[in-house]
């Protein structure tokens, strides 16, 4: 626990940093501190932080990233580029190519306010190399340890095809991105559309670039997110940082009469709100989690533990263990290797393909974030491996 409040308080405070930096770069002191108090007060923010998922950490190497394009572009510290491209190959380590995104924004900005010479001024052709040079090492160790498994269900299938639009397009793939985006981003997504119109409105109806690179980047987000068959709202994340910019500075720009007074009796009614909804969250969550069948008293140390449609991530963190997926149940009746000895993780509703295959015996059964599962123990001769 004292890990995972560290872990929480650090990312929380690094994604509100470089967020209020961006803030205070391109519109002053004053809406630095806003942005980073909205984005860190964010659903997205305050609860991913605590999870035990990548997306956290990747959202903010990427704000980050960003942060050192807005001191080269918008201050002229060409230097500031170095740390750009540096920031996203570390990125790289946390979540694969979906860190790479920030290239996306930063191409498109160039693209949309200087062409081709401001392109040119990105350094780009040194800075993909720089970037390669980075992620090089993970696929040299990978290339060496990791199994053909791995290689089909991390790379082809979470790199590359998770982010396919392969499923057919229907209504709800018109009306899921925008339920995820405002349910991560609130409680302050009401306010995102005043910010969003105010924006447009800039400079006679003419975006500056400062408010252009905001555009750009919560767009390339949003648009590379909702184009993909699989919407989580964690997906999402990294829209937090630019709409607590955009709303920041639509705020600063906006005459309100007693304003100091707002602002802290705002930040005072969302951080008790906050408070008390994440009390009541853990409360529920608490509820829905029960990994005692899973405990070393049940599942020897020394003996591999496999999961079966059960988050393996989510077991990895709490139990404090490694545990391999087993994730391609199709092949699970074809010759080949055996899951001969150690334990597997099955969700219930699976139960009635793997008696088939499988004679193991229940020994426990648990729940993880509502889905309930049986812990078989395997011994000889066990049952057939993907």
């Amino acid at each position: 626990m004292i890990t995972l409040l560290f872990f929480d308080f650090r990312v929380r405070v690094g994604v509100s940093l470089a967020t209020s930096w961006i803030g205070w770069r391109l519109w002053g002191r004053a809406a630095g501190l806003a942005a980073g108090f909205i984005v860190v007060t964010t659903g997205g923010v305050f609860t991913m932080a605590r999870a035990p998922m990548p997306d956290m950490t990747m959202c903010l190497f990427l704000t980050a990233a960003l942060a050192a394009f807005v001191g080269a572009e918008f201050d002229d510290r060409r230097v500031f580029l170095i740390g750009f491209y540096i920031l996203l190959g570390l990125g790289f380590w946390t979540k694969g190519p979906v860190a790479l995104l920030g290239l996306g924004v930063v191409v498109v900005f160039a693209a949309w306010t200087g062409g081709w010479p401001a392109i040119r001024r990105l350094a780009f052709s040194r800075g993909v190399l720089l970037v390669a040079l980075l992620i090089a090492p993970w696929f040299m160790l990978t290339m060496r340890t990791a199994s053909d498994q791995f290689w089909r269900d991390t790379v082809a299938t979470d790199w590359l095809t998770w982010y396919v639009p392969f499923a057919p397009w229907r209504g709800r793939a018109l009306v899921e991105p925008l339920a995820q985006t405002l349910a991560i981003l609130l409680p302050w997504s009401p306010l995102l559309a005043f910010a969003g119109v105010a924006a447009l409105a800039t400079d006679a109806r003419r975006p500056g670039r400062k408010v252009v690179f905001l555009l750009v980047w919560a767009g390339v987000m949003f648009l590379f997110v909702a184009i993909g068959k699989e919407q989580r709202m964690r997906y999402y994340l990294p829209l937090c940082p630019p709409a607590a910019l955009l709303i920041a500075a639509w705020y600063q720009r906006v005459n309100i009469p007693h304003r100091k007074v707002l602002s802290i009796a705002t930040a005072a009614l969302v951080a008790v709100g906050i408070v008390l909804w994440q009390l009541n969250d853990d409360a529920r969550h608490n509820a829905r989690t029960d990994l005692s069948a899973l405990g070393p008293e049940t599942v020897k140390l020394e003996a591999p533990l496999y999961a079966a449609d059960v988050p393996d991530l989510v077991l990895t963190f709490y139990l404090g263990r490694p545990v391999i997926p087993v994730r391609t149940l199709s092949t699970l009746a074809a010759p080949g290797r055996r899951l001969e000895h150690g334990y597997l993780a099955v969700a219930n509703r699976l139960l009635p393909q793997w008696s088939t295959t499988c004679a193991a015996p229940a020994i426990g059964a648990g729940m993880v974030n509502g889905l309930r599962f049986s812990v078989l123990r395997l011994e000889p001769p066990g049952c057939p491996a993907p």
